[in-house]
């Protein structure tokens, strides 16, 4: 059952539900109403009869000739006071012993009470008539009220069922109209939303709903054209990465594949000079795998940790004698500076995988200056992260300014956390790592993707000089893997700095061994 015909269906069981209860209060307190009406005429006549009955006592001194009295007053239509009908009424008047003196029937004048029919339901509603404070007498009056009334409540009651009924009728039409006219307009995007749902379903990832208004529906259909963005840019990062890879793997396998081939028939000789470039390209397959493995590991959150009280100062001081003669051959001046000469910068982390992102960063800084220029290493505590173009003030919340800058609302502090890498306690110490170089620098528009796989700034880069594109992407997982954060801030053609933070190994935490 489609969602309009259920707003229908719900719509008129509505109607017709609450004009039921309508009708059944409205009978009831009509019928409540009337058994009062006819109570109050009731007690008017009763006492209406009993002030004419004891004002005949009281003028006569007994209840001679009462019968004639009573009578003349029954029949006499002209009188305001009783308005009632004689074939309508019974009525017995006894004298104090309980003697009928007076009636509306004249055959019964003279009998007791025990001789009437219904002696006992006359006993139980006799009305005394007194003459001061003596009881001088009874009187019973039974008219048809009761009756009339039954009668004239169940005239009322068929009329009020009617004009219901009509109510009813016209009321689930004017609601069969409106609610025809709500559910195309509810339902109007929900058709269109299902539309384009089926329309991703098969494939089209370029499917858009256009927004109008602010409601709720509203709110769905931008969060399905946010989806579809998403998804048509996973899809395009899925694409370019299967292409990346092939093309990565394409050279060197061509290159194994052509030496094997030209061994097999004889033109090259086996030789180590014949078999040093299949090894290298072996060797350069094997690394695109473990950089991918590692890369995957470090996504899912997988990857092994090997957690050690690291000195970061003399991490890098042994990463850059390593890179010492790179310095001298490409004639960059390299400068390591420490905000403190005496003071240790600790860190619990995997020496290992620290390595290999401040490899990757100075490396690929290398990569982009050119000679004559200068990189600069430093290091520093912090006690907030500090964010580019953003000077720390005490209160201010990280996530907070990030969340503002990407533009996302209502993230949540564990997505903020995934999508910017940063801890829970984002107030803690850090150890703030900076690579400054002298370089091209980075383009603006190519900013947001350099920690994308397989994403090369400068695309005439050649394997041989530009890597696989890899490194920054493993670097970043890296580094949010030890609950730390990457950032870069760029000019293009003033150079790139790319500061790492890491956490502070807390006093009284407790290591294997340091590295």
């Amino acid at each position: 059952m489609t969602l309009k015909r259920k707003f229908l269906i719900a719509l008129i069981s509505m109607v017709v539900f609450m004009s039921l209860v309508f009708a059944v209060i409205s009978l009831t307190s009509l019928n409540f109403l009337l058994g009062h009406a006819v109570n109050y005429v009731q007690q008017g006549f009763n006492q209406q009869w009993n002030s004419l009955l004891s004002s005949y006592y009281t003028e006569h001194r007994s209840w001679d000739g009462v019968q004639n009295y009573v009578l003349r007053l029954m029949e006499d239509s002209n009188r305001r006071e009783l308005t009632v009908e004689r074939d309508s009424d019974r009525l017995y008047v006894f004298d104090a012993q309980r003697k009928v003196v007076a009636s509306s029937r004249s055959s019964d004048v003279g009998k007791s009470l025990a001789e009437l029919p219904q002696a006992s339901r006359l006993s139980g509603h006799l009305s005394e008539v007194k003459n001061g404070e003596q009881t001088v007498g009874y009187f019973w009056l039974d008219d048809k009220l009761v009756v009339r009334q039954s009668k004239l409540a169940r005239s009322v009651g068929r009329t009020i069922i009617n004009s219901l009924i009509i109510g009813l009728v016209l009321t689930t039409i004017l609601a069969l109209i409106l609610g025809i006219i709500l559910t195309s307009r509810f339902t109007g995007p929900l058709r269109n939303l299902t539309e384009a749902v089926k329309k991703v379903g098969k494939g089209d990832l370029t499917t858009r709903l256009k927004i109008k208004g602010k409601d709720d529906i509203a709110m769905l259909s931008h969060a399905f054209n946010q989806m579809t963005e998403q998804l048509a840019r996973n899809e395009e990062v899925r694409r370019n990465m299967v292409a990346d890879i092939a093309h990565e793997l394409r050279t060197p396998l061509a290159v194994i594949y052509g030496k094997l081939e030209s061994l097999q028939d004889g033109v090259l000789v086996m030789s180590p000079e014949t078999l040093l470039p299949i090894q290298d390209e072996t060797i350069r397959l094997t690394r695109l795998v473990q950089d991918l493995q590692q890369l995957s590991l470090a996504e899912a959150g997988k990857l092994p940790l090997h957690l050690f009280t690291v000195d970061i100062t003399s991490l890098l001081g042994k990463i850059l004698e390593q890179f010492a003669i790179e310095f001298e051959t490409r004639q960059i001046e390299e400068t390591f500076v420490t905000a403190s000469p005496d003071q240790t910068y600790t860190v619990e982390a995997d020496a290992d995988r620290l390595t290999q992102v401040f490899v990757n960063l100075i490396g690929n800084a290398l990569l982009h200056t050119p000679p004559g220029g200068r990189l600069t290493v430093s290091v520093r505590t912090e006690t907030a992260l500090a964010l580019p173009g953003i000077k720390p003030r005490p209160g201010v919340n990280v996530r907070d300014i990030l969340t503002r800058r990407s533009g996302k609302k209502n993230l949540g502090q564990d997505r903020t956390d995934k999508e910017f890498g940063l801890t829970r306690a984002d107030n803690k110490e850090w150890v703030k790592v900076s690579i400054q170089d002298t370089g091209v620098g980075i383009p603006e528009e190519e900013r947001a993707h350099i920690f994308d796989r397989f994403y090369r700034v400068d695309r005439a880069r050649g394997r041989e000089t530009g890597g696989t594109g890899l490194g920054l992407a493993i670097a970043k997982e890296f580094v949010q893997a030890h609950q730390g954060r990457i950032e870069v801030v760029s000019k293009f053609g003033e150079g790139a700095c790319f500061t790492v933070y890491l956490p502070v190994k807390q006093t009284g935490n407790t290591a294997a061994s340091s590295y």
